[in-house]
Parts: structure tokens; C-alpha cells; sequence
């Protein structure tokens, strides 16, 4: 391998200025001179961020002297690209604290933020342990998927993180299918940052989309996933973990660990890059690894909250139209994020006829991609008052009184789980039960179960 020096601060390689514009580089990167190590033999990069562009498989810092806050930045590379990268992106450690683990890249089509952790470990590898708290560590995704630049090979890795799949690929003694050995993989690299965990333990996932559309922050409902992913000026989407089942927040707000998401931006819009390192660098600071007054965290801030300046800021999943491959799905053209769309408006085509908006209300997440189930989302702003009456109820001890309720029963082998018949329940039902923490867990012909997720 033939290794170059590469001054950063002046943007000299054409990889790096293609995948790093000008601008990013003037706010991550103070000028200094990095060693890149790269392919002696290279084929071309195919991807929304290199147009001709070679990416060095090795960038880290030259310096004489070993900083004294451990960390291990990975290669610039990241499969992220169609290149092949390391599972752990980087580590910082500090004074005892909280653990914040960032996962970049889980479905393979979506890099921005496993290319942003490699941003803020490059920033962050010179720095001396004042300042920081705790450990934060960056993981790769989907490494296969992202290799690939598909957003998976078998099945979506983020609907598979369910009890009896994480026990199978735990014990499983023959072969695995693609995503089983990234869930495998992933779940070894979690569950050991969660055993070393001095203090609280906080998992942040990063995705992105395939149409156009403002960033936002999806979260389990829990007091302390608002009390983190608030933190972001970007809206706030609730309910969406009750259409999707299997995802890797669910599985560790099941177990009463604080964990939401960042959905960056389109797939192939560079600016993705740019607000999924912002929301990191954000969350960094509001879970306490770094201490406050970085001059990243103000930047990034401002650009999260100017694009969403016109936006609600806390909105609920209403609906979902769930597709499969057999549909024919197609979003008709001109769909973004967060646009209002009317009753009866026709959104996309399909094997059955037409699709239409079930309400008026504002469309999330059009599809445009081949691979994928979810077609579109309706959502609705949520009042703040809402949101302050829910934190109110519950810490007051109310949730016992639940099965008072019309058409409300205690589910015979859940505890704190109930069942809501929807032919005897008054139609405020649901709403009450998100109020005082409940999520939908189960669908039933007649009604549904809601279980807690956590106060």
C-alpha cells in the first residue's frame, strides 16, 4: 500500500474534497497533515458522494505523542461508500460517564451516518480528556448491505431485532443468512459496550430516506428518549414505532434503555451527511460525553434549525400504507416529506388502483426506491399541551385505573398490559393510553393490545 500526505486544511486529495465539500472541511477539520494510506490497485466508486473519486481506506492523524483520551478512528473508507469498513467506526473515552453508542449505515443504501461518524472521530482524535465524559463509539450498519449500496441483502437488518431472532443468531451453531450475521455481529458489539457501561447507557440510530424531505427525529414515546431527542431542532415523528415491528430502538426501549433515531435526509443529497453529523454532535453533548461550549455543536444547531423553521415540531404517525413486492407501489413523482396532502388525494398507483391520502394531513416518507414496505406515512402536529399533560400523568400513580375504562381489560398474560376491544371502547381510548406512556404492541380483529413502554 502506498502512503501520501494529505493537508486536509487545504483540501489536496480529490477524493476527500469530493466526499468532504469545502465547507464541511472548514467546520470539522482544523488544518493538519494526515496520512492517507491508499489502494495500490482501485476501481471505480460508484456513489452519490464520489463522482471520479478515489476513497483512502486508512485516515488518521500523524502524531508523535499518544493523546491522552483513548481513540481509534476507522477507516475513511466505510463500506458506506461501496467500500469495505470496520464494524466499530471509532471510540472515545474519557472520565467514567455515560456510554452513547451511534449505529450508521443499519440498512445499506442509507451511508451518511456512518461517513458523519468518521467526520466527528477525525475531529475528535487529538482531543485530551477534558471535556469529555463517559464513551462514545460509532458502529457500521449493515457492512454487506453497505458495500453493496443496497439496503439489504435478505431481509431489512431493522426488522429483525426481535426476542427469538436475537436468540437464534446468539445460539445458532450452522450457517447464518447475510443479516443474521450483521445482527449477530452488531448485537455482540452492543451487548459488550452495554456490560462496560459505567453509567447510562444510550443507543442513537441514524437512517435516511429515499425521497425529499426535511430531517426528523423518530422516538419511542419514554420521558427519557424526550428528554434527549428534544434536544434536536429537527421535528419529532411519535407512533412511527408502532407501525414498524423488530427495529433496534424498539429492542432496547423494550429493556428500558434510552434510544431513538435521526432520519438525515434523501439518499443521495450530500447535505444528508452534513445534518446526520449535526444531530451526533447534538446528542453528544445533551447526553454528556461532551462538555458544553464546542463550537460544533452551536453550528449545528443552527443548520437543523433553519431548515426546520417552518415546521411542527412534534408530529404522530396516523397512518402507514404497507406494501409488499407484489403491489407494483408507485409514488407518484413530486411527494417531499412533511407536504400537506388532502382527503382523497391521489398519491401513488398500485396492482389495486389508485392510492389516495386517507385524511388531510402531512405526508412522511413517500417511497421512492425499489426496495422497502412502508409506501408513505400521514402524520399530524401534535400541541405541546398534550405533550405536557402525558409527563404530568405519568409520574402520577393513574396507569392501575386503566381497566375501569369501557371495553379496557387486563390482558390475561402480559402484566401491565391491556386489551382495548374497539367495539366497546369509547374512540379516545388510544389516545388516553398514549398519554400515560402505552404504546399499540398488538393488532387484534376487533381491537388491539397496548403494553407499557416505559414512563
Amino acid at each position: 500500500m502506498s502512503t501520501t500526505p494529505v493537508d486536509l486544511g487545504g483540501c489536496a486529495h480529490p477524493g476527500l474534497r469530493e466526499l468532504w465539500p469545502r465547507k464541511s472541511f472548514d467546520r470539522c477539520f482544523s488544518p493538519r497533515t494526515y496520512v492517507v494510506r491508499a489502494r495500490t490497485r482501485h476501481a471505480p466508486v460508484e456513489s452519490w458522494l464520489l463522482t471520479n473519486a478515489w476513497l483512502p481506506d486508512t485516515l488518521m492523524p500523524i502524531s508523535s505523542q499518544q493523546p491522552p483520551v483513548s481513540t481509534s478512528s476507522a477507516a475513511a473508507s466505510g463500506a458506506a461508500l461501496g467500500i469495505d469498513v470496520p464494524r466499530v467506526l471509532g471510540r472515545l473515552q474519557g472520565a467514567p460517564g455515560p456510554t452513547l453508542v451511534v449505529v450508521g449505515g443499519l440498512h445499506g443504501n442509507e451511508p451518511a451516518g456512518a461517513v458523519a461518524l468518521v467526520r466527528i472521530f477525525a475531529r475528535l482524535a487529538g482531543q485530551s480528556g477534558a471535556g469529555v465524559t463517559g464513551r462514545f463509539i460509532g458502529l457500521a450498519g449493515n457492512i454487506k448491505g453497505l458495500a453493496r449500496r443496497r439496503r439489504f441483502l435478505g431481509e431489512d437488518l431493522n426488522r429483525i431485532w426481535l426476542p427469538e431472532r436475537i436468540a437464534h443468531v446468539r445460539n445458532a451453531l450452522g450457517p447464518l443468512e447475510d443479516e443474521e450475521e450483521e445482527l449477530a455481529a452488531l448485537d455482540r458489539e452492543l451487548t459488550r459496550a452495554q456490560q462496560e457501561a459505567s453509567g447510562p447507557f444510550i443507543v442513537f440510530d441514524v437512517h435516511g430516506f429515499s425521497g425529499p424531505g426535511n430531517a426528523f427525529v423518530t422516538l419511542d414515546d419514554t420521558l427519557s428518549n424526550r428528554a434527549l431527542a428534544f434536544r434536536i431542532p429537527a421535528p419529532c415523528v411519535l407512533g412511527l414505532e408502532e407501525e414498524l415491528q423488530g427495529t433496534l430502538t424498539e429492542h432496547f426501549v423494550n429493556a428500558g434503555i434510552t434510544s431513538f433515531g435521526f432520519e438525515s435526509g434523501q439518499l443521495d443529497d450530500p447535505r444528508s451527511v452534513d445534518r446526520a453529523e449535526a444531530a451526533v454532535w447534538i446528542v453528544l453533548e445533551a447526553a454528556g460525553v461532551l462538555a458544553r461550549g464546542w463550537p460544533e455543536v452551536a453550528r449545528s444547531r443552527r443548520l437543523l434549525a433553519d431548515e426546520s423553521r417552518s415546521l411542527p415540531p412534534v408530529v404522530e404517525v396516523r397512518h402507514r400504507h404497507a406494501i409488499t413486492s407484489l403491489d407494483q407501489f408507485r409514488m407518484l413523482p413530486g411527494y417531499a416529506g412533511f407536504r400537506p396532502v388532502r382527503a382523497g388525494e391521489r398519491l401513488a398507483s398500485s396492482l389495486g388502483g389508485d392510492v389516495t391520502a386517507p385524511f388531510d394531513g402531512l405526508i412522511l416518507m413517500p417511497l421512492y426506491q425499489g426496495q422497502g414496505n412502508d409506501g408513505f406515512f400521514v402524520v399530524r402536529p401534535v400541541r405541546r399541551f398534550w405533550l405536557w399533560l402525558s409527563a404530568l400523568l405519568r409520574r402520577l400513580p393513574v396507569r392501575g385505573t386503566l381497566a375501569w375504562l369501557p371495553g379496557v381489560s387486563r390482558h390475561p398474560s402480559e402484566a401491565g398490559s391491556y386489551v382495548v376491544d374497539t367495539r366497546r371502547a369509547r374512540w379516545l381510548a388510544l389516545q388516553v393510553f398514549h398519554l400515560l406512556g402505552f404504546r399499540r404492541h398488538v393488532r387484534l380483529p376487533h381491537g388491539f393490545v397496548m403494553s407499557p413502554r416505559g414512563r
